[in-house]
């Protein structure tokens, strides 16, 4: 199986805006400390879920998309 995306996708589509929020300021503060390449690539897998995913970690990331 290497479909990695839908499950994680539709999750997150099932989230209300507010999960979604809690969601992004998680992920940003456990990946505090990490190099900026391993946060690309999870906001990259997060995009392939649903782009409004990718663009949430990006944001709380601070990094352009």
């Amino acid at each position: 199986d290497n479909d990695y995306y839908t499950q994680p996708g539709k999750l997150f589509r099932l989230m209300s805006p507010d999960q979604q929020r809690v969601l992004f300021e998680n992920t940003a503060r456990n990946m505090e400390g990490v190099p900026e390449e391993i946060k690309r690539r999870h906001i990259n897998n997060c995009l392939q879920a649903d782009p409004a995913y990718g663009k949430g970690v990006a944001d709380a990331l601070g990094i352009a998309l």
